[in-house]
């Protein structure tokens, strides 16, 4: 895999329209051809607004104050892009609920067929193409749902339909905002497995965003960890998992169902991520950690390198590393 970013994103900052109060703070990072970036972190915690932020898909209430956007062009070379002008132009978006997202009066054909048609195909070849996609995102009978109305269909196969229109525009990037929250294990199991098909077969870069460690972990590459609207640690997702440097991302991978042992409680974190505008000094996490000391509500840490292709936001990494050990 190559490691030249397809994506860039640096220094993201979003707030609200009027600017008073910020919703996510100097955020950076990057996805390169192929790879999948995995943004987890508890409700709240900005990964959604940082991903729509890509596409500048705000609510009015919300706006990007900051920040610098570049995607590489068919050369490779990064070039700062219009967020706009990305919108079905190298990058698609498959959004949480599929239900509210599809437009209940168009049929699934012309749901899916309206992106190539955007791009100048026929109505036929649009047609065609529709199919095609149905086909290939596991739709069954999928000339008959072509004519199907979205409320027809269950929640993981609107979630396909959703998909296919995603790849309608044939993008090299693919946002995903928790695709497969509102479904089932078992349907969630099987859109992830497409997913993680698409983009091998395709070639797709991804990102994709969940509040489930779990669901990150099987399909990230890599993953970024956000609290408090900002990324606390950025690693390999393996690395993540096994070997957690924040104590944030501890908290997270110790509060994951351990399939090895039984336990008769899982652990949680105390208390609740602050509220957008009412972010503490210091550290986000301080009131809430229970490595905590002073100096963590005093100075706010850098997300800085503690191993290779390994950063986090800890003034006292180094000594939880000794703890751990």
């Amino acid at each position: 895999m190559t490691t030249q970013p397809l994506l860039e994103v640096s220094h993201l900052t979003v707030a609200t329209a009027d600017g008073a109060v910020p919703l996510v703070d100097d955020v950076s990072f990057s996805v390169a051809p192929g790879e999948c970036l995995g943004l987890v972190g508890e409700s709240g915690s900005g990964k959604s607004l940082t991903l729509r932020s890509i596409l500048d898909l705000f609510p009015t209430a919300v706006q990007r104050t900051g920040g610098r956007i570049r995607m590489a062009d068919d050369s490779g070379v990064l070039t700062d892009r219009d967020p706009r002008g990305l919108r079905g132009n190298g990058v698609s978006m498959v959004f949480q609920e599929p239900m509210s997202s599809l437009n209940p009066s168009m049929r699934i054909g012309d749901l899916v067929a309206a992106g190539a048609r955007a791009r100048g195909l026929s109505k036929r070849d649009a047609a065609r193409l529709a199919l095609g996609l149905l086909t290939e995102v596991g739709i069954p009978e999928p000339e008959q749902r072509l004519r199907a109305w979205p409320h027809q269909l269950s929640g993981g196969q609107r979630q396909r339909v959703m998909i296919a229109m995603a790849l309608s525009v044939e993008p090299r990037l693919l946002l995903c905002d928790e695709p497969t929250t509102a479904l089932d294990a078992t349907i969630q199991d099987q859109i992830l497995g497409l997913l993680e098909r698409l983009r091998r077969e395709r070639g797709l870069a991804v990102v994709f965003v969940s509040h489930d460690l779990g669901v990150i972990a099987r399909i990230a590459d890599r993953t970024a960890v956000m609290y408090a609207g900002t990324i606390v640690e950025e690693a390999a997702t393996d690395t993540v998992i096994a070997h957690p440097r924040h104590p944030y991302t501890r908290a997270l991978v110790e509060s994951m169902p351990a399939t090895d042992r039984r336990l008769d409680r899982l652990p949680t974190i105390p208390g609740a991520p602050p509220a957008a505008g009412m972010w503490p000094e210091g550290c986000r996490f301080a009131p809430r950690c229970r490595f905590a000391v002073e100096a963590c509500t005093v100075s706010r840490p850098p997300l800085v390198g503690v191993a290779d292709d390994h950063a986090s936001a800890c003034l006292r990494d180094r000594e939880l590393v000794e703890i751990a050990s």
